[in-house]
């Protein structure tokens, strides 16, 4: 019993100690050779405002902001999940990635 309760503990330790503004705010999916990544932009650490930003990697094309938002906290959210899902209704493969919205953050505060 109480090598589980020391497990739990370091375990709590273990998560707590991980980033705050890390989780899944980006898809890559794959067809063939080609490769469409979908990523989520916040200029802050809250869910609003933000960007959709679909890449397509593989294809020569630039980067476009399909959607943004600036208070509303699911809307980009839900039109890149939306994406993703009609993504895969084609027939493309795509898996969730892990972002830090700080380093976002930081990015568009130097620009």
């Amino acid at each position: 019993m109480s090598l589980i309760n020391h497990s739990f503990r370091i375990l709590t330790i273990i998560l707590l100690a991980a980033p705050v503004g890390a989780y899944a705010d980006s898809w890559s999916c794959s067809q063939g050779n080609d490769v469409r990544e979908i990523h989520i932009k916040r200029t802050t650490s809250s869910p609003a405002p933000c960007d959709v930003v679909y890449k397509k990697q593989t294809e020569g094309f630039e980067d476009q902001i399909l959607w943004n938002a600036n208070s509303d906290d699911n809307y980009c959210e839900e039109k890149a999940q939306g994406l993703v899902a009609k993504l895969e209704s084609f027939g493309w493969v795509c898996t969730e990635t892990i972002s830090d919205t700080n380093d976002t953050a930081a990015e568009s505060e130097s620009q």
